[in-house]
């Protein structure tokens, strides 16, 4: 947790993701609990349509939103690729009609936190009567990220998301995304944002930030098969991974893309990297801002989690991009 920034710059909002898995604790409870902790700490929570229903998710959310102080609070709506984790759940909606599912989800939700006269709802998955929500969102509305690479997940992003949530790829790929999600979005009159997560490794040098990163391939590699995530998605197939491993035969893209993490994690865990000095990574993301990137979303290290050793780069990306 980027406690250091948070005590010691004024006047930003850090925002922090906290991801869904049947397995992890439930970030519905998490969630409040870490905005208690600071006024300026903005969460993305992860949130899964189906494992409740969108009248008892809008509740729940509305009423955070309203706690934690209007403009902090978003969500990332994660319709779900893994069938093993939405079994776990008892979730067994076949994987065509989940977007379908998606976006009644995301519609129901809207008017929940807009509406404030009672009403009903019934959909192809969810019905409801005499909906009324006393505490709502103070803004009448949550923004909703998601990502994913199928023709049906661009067109839901299109539709309904506020930030379309990128994985790493090199600067060619990247623009290819944006301006197909744009296009899709054009029917609808809407303009999305775009956000791009990447593993960051720094260094004084470019030598030193490589040695870090060959450091996290060893370790990985050393670790091969004890990962039990890895081991339980290894059959898990989707467009958004193949599209990560369309890039591994090359290493090394543009001036500081490393794609080696991607290949030794099958395209999983938001393994895409930039390697090199504060200098040579904040001209990449330049780049990529040039490109229509509004937001990124970094982690590090061997498990791509967030690490202290960030902190000074990332309030310089806040200050300069």
């Amino acid at each position: 947790m980027p406690w250091k920034i948070l005590e010691s710059t004024q006047g930003y909002i850090f925002t922090w993701l906290i991801g869904y898995s049947a397995l992890w604790p439930q970030n519905l409870v998490t969630a409040p609990l870490l905005f208690s902790m600071s006024q300026k700490l903005g969460l993305i929570v992860a949130h899964r349509p189906g494992v409740m229903h969108p009248v008892v998710a809008a509740r729940a959310f509305g009423t955070m939103d309203f706690l934690a102080g209007s403009g902090r609070l978003a969500i990332n709506l994660v319709s779900g690729s893994s069938d093993k984790d939405l079994a776990r759940e008892g979730d067994y909606l076949p994987k065509a009609d989940r977007y379908a599912r998606a976006a009644e989800y995301v519609e129901c939700m809207k008017q929940c936190w807009s509406e404030a006269k009672s009403f009903n709802h019934e959909g192809d998955f969810y019905k409801a009567e005499g909906v009324r929500q006393l505490m709502r969102p103070m803004a009448s509305h949550i923004p909703i990220y998601m990502g994913g690479e199928s023709a049906d997940a661009v067109e839901f992003g299109a539709q309904h998301a506020d930030m379309y949530m990128l994985w790493g790829e090199p600067l060619a790929g990247t623009l290819e995304r944006i301006e197909r999600v744009k296009a899709a979005a054009v029917k609808y009159g809407r303009t999305p944002k775009f956000s791009l997560s990447l593993r960051l490794f720094l260094g004084d040098t470019d030598e030193q930030a490589w040695s870090a990163a060959r450091e996290a391939e060893q370790t990985i590699l050393d670790a091969e098969g004890s990962n039990r995530f890895l081991r339980s998605a290894a059959t898990d197939k989707s467009v958004g991974r193949d599209r990560q491993l369309a890039t591994v035969d090359q290493e090394v893209h543009d001036e500081c893309y490393w794609s080696g993490l991607v290949k030794l994690l099958g395209g999983f865990a938001n393994s895409a990297a930039l390697v090199g000095t504060p200098e040579r990574v904040m001209a990449a993301l330049r780049q990529y801002r040039e490109l229509g990137v509004d937001a990124f979303l970094f982690t590090t290290g061997v498990d791509g989690f967030w690490h202290e050793s960030l902190e000074d780069f990332v309030v310089q990306v806040k200050r300069t991009l």
